[in-house]
């Protein structure tokens, strides 16, 4: 199977979920700013759960409730994490809050956060509660981000970034009725978001000028004080080699586990690739 392929496919069918989801809201400011917060994603984490509720055997459409819920919470956290690093643009266009004022953004995202819970809550107890757990952890890690210290790098980005992996890899578990592997698949979605975070962090300490990294950025750029490629290079391999230990232990059906083996590689190229950054890896 073709991963590029089934990306692209997922991404259709959330963006089409997305669309549905904005038809069933009311109000109308509600709607307007929600359809902005939750414009031209890629959509990956909706994607990596259809694609892991795929490779366990379960039926896509059951996953769609947890895809759009993901895609919702991953969308207010962005939107929120804009208005906190004052960055004026998102995906090319004015971030939202620049055009709609950071009050009212954060009064929409107060309201997508629950909705998406709620979502969630279709899955039961157990998925809803540790839904819920995730996200807090995704606030801890941001004030880790902001204001930890260098040598809790790591588990910042466990925290801030691996969280909302860990939360459609754990839905998966549900969606696809093997819920007795949610623990495996959180840390499937672990060692995912941890790499993910870890190159794009490598991408701009290698792109910015020093004093312009903030955040994990310039928390790796200190713990390896400057010399970002060795140590980024070694924690690529050792996460990647956790995730395919991990991945060796689900119940996986034969046709997905080439698709799952090289979504490492898939991100980190994907994001060397995107700013620039051909023909290296680290």
């Amino acid at each position: 199977m073709d991963l590029l392929e089934f990306w692209t496919k997922s991404k259709e069918t959330i963006d089409d979920l997305v669309g549905k989801f904005m038809n069933d809201l009311k109000d109308w400011e509600v709607l307007e700013m929600s359809k902005y917060i939750m414009r031209d994603g890629k959509r990956f984490r909706g994607t990596l759960l259809f694609l892991l509720n795929n490779a366990l055997g379960g039926d896509e459409k059951d996953a769609y409730p947890g895809a759009l819920a993901t895609e919702i919470l991953h969308s207010a956290s962005l939107a929120l994490d804009d208005i906190v690093d004052y960055d004026d643009y998102r995906r090319g266009k004015k971030a939202a809050w620049a055009i709609y004022t950071n009050r009212r953004v954060i009064f929409v995202s107060n309201f997508l956060i629950p909705t998406a819970l709620n979502i969630i809550s279709q899955y039961g107890d157990r998925a809803l509660n540790i839904s819920i757990e995730l996200w807090k952890d995704t606030a801890v890690g941001a004030l880790k981000d902001m204001y930890g210290e260098s040598k809790d790098y790591f588990k910042t980005i466990e925290l801030k970034t691996a969280s909302l992996f860990k939360l459609p890899t754990m839905l998966a578990s549900f969606s696809s009725g093997k819920s007795n592997a949610v623990d495996l698949t959180m840390d499937l979605g672990k060692y995912l978001g941890i790499i993910y975070q870890l190159v794009d962090d490598y991408v701009d300490c290698v792109k910015l000028e020093r004093e312009k990294l903030v955040g994990s950025a310039k928390q790796l750029f200190q713990i390896t004080e400057g010399r970002v490629d060795s140590l980024v290079a070694v924690e690529f391999d050792r996460n990647k080699s956790e995730y395919l230990k991990i991945l060796d232990s689900l119940p996986i059906e034969e046709n997905y586990k080439d698709s799952l083996s090289s979504l490492p590689d898939f991100l980190a190229y994907g994001l060397l690739s995107e700013a620039g950054i051909k023909n290296k890896m680290f």
